[in-house]
């Protein structure tokens, strides 16, 4: 069911944002379950430690999906209801399709993921909970082509979709409402939600007042932060597991990187160690996130140490996932198995066997 059953009723989670969205959807279309609104936290003991005098964190990661993509998967799959489409395709590292898939089960909506056999199995047990196809591929990004040319699957891919960064715009409206930022870090994979919160800021606030935006990727980074490291050597740190929940590229990049300098923000990139070391800190003060998360907070310490950004006012950390993302662990022998494909053939067959409609007259 939706969360608004007809029209005039009470807008449901992030719809009370609908206005900044770009596109009008009828009520009984909009998807909800219970987005948006994330608590916004002062942490002024792990702001010390951090050297951020006035940190606030807010909360994505209390968001019922796991992470902040329930907001723009919210939305598209809400889109989607008001077209008449109802089937869609997703390649993602774990987040994005989780939240595909339960906003699409919400609506109705049959949902192919195409994900990597290396993805944590925290996230492989939370897609097996709802009932769309989710296929292992080597090769995610060529299949999803196939399945959108070949079978008219609405593609969901936050670099793609249009209307991906929108629902990012309601973070904006929180964040202003509450607080009056100097500057704001989140982690950001594809860039549709840096974008999109870039956006945001530009239509509430005029432009002395808005905060510097700071985007953040894993090691070794990718086309979203490349300006800022063009002339230096990275780090030592050669553990790129946090560059696996980023995209190398993305058509996205040089809109992020154009709203990023306009802000007087920048990029950051952040290894492992780095992570790991500001996870020891949160933990003893009680912050639990995911990597993502304290890859954001690493790059705020990093910040306010020797790189000497101005600290005045508040630094908001936007912690776009849970803690149970911690665990990076893969398949385990004896975990239910979900089918592979990497070839267009192997796919077709998948699909038919779980009844997809296939459109394509070719």
């Amino acid at each position: 069911m939706s969360g608004s059953e007809a029209e005039g009723a009470v807008p449901q989670g992030q719809w009370t944002h609908a206005p900044l969205f770009g596109v009008s959807l009828p009520a009984a279309s909009q998807l909800s379950l219970g987005e948006g609104e994330t608590p916004l936290e002062p942490a002024e003991e792990l702001g010390r430690a951090l050297g951020v005098p006035q940190l606030r964190l807010k909360r994505e990661d209390l968001s019922p999906t796991g992470s902040h993509k329930a907001r723009s998967m919210g939305l598209l799959c809400s889109a989607m209801l008001a077209a008449g489409h109802r089937q869609a395709v997703i390649s993602s590292s774990g987040n994005a399709a989780v939240a595909a898939a339960a906003y699409c089960s919400l609506g109705g909506i049959r949902l192919l993921s195409l994900v990597s056999p290396r993805t944590p199995r925290v996230k492989l047990n939370r897609l097996r909970g709802f009932p769309g196809l989710t296929v292992l591929s080597d090769h995610p990004v060529a299949l999803l082509h196939h399945a959108v040319q070949k079978w008219r699957l609405t593609d969901l891919r936050g670099s793609v979709n249009p209307l991906a960064p929108n629902a990012y715009r309601g973070i904006a409206a929180e964040l202003v409402r509450s607080s009056s930022p100097a500057a704001v870090f989140l982690f950001s994979s594809s860039g549709a939600s840096a974008l999109g919160l870039a956006q945001g800021l530009d239509q509430l606030l005029l432009p002395e007042r808005r905060p510097g935006l700071h985007v953040v990727e894993g090691r070794p980074g990718g086309e979203l932060t490349r300006p800022w490291y063009l002339d230096s050597g990275d780090s030592a740190d050669s553990d790129y597991r946090l560059g696996e929940f980023g995209a190398r590229r993305s058509r996205l990049s040089p809109a992020v990187r154009r709203a990023v300098r306009q802000s007087g923000g920048r990029g950051w990139r952040v290894g492992m160690e780095e992570a790991a070391e500001v996870r020891e800190i949160a933990a003893e003060l009680g912050v639990h996130t995911s990597w993502e998360g304290l890859a954001t907070l690493a790059a705020m310490r990093r910040a306010a140490g020797p790189e000497a950004l101005s600290r005045d006012g508040s630094w908001i950390a936007v912690l776009t996932g849970d803690q149970a993302q911690l665990d990076l662990e893969e398949v385990r022998v004896g975990d239910a198995p979900l089918p592979v494909a990497e070839s267009v053939e192997e796919l077709d067959r998948l699909l038919e066997d779980a009844s997809f409609t296939r459109t394509d007259s070719g």
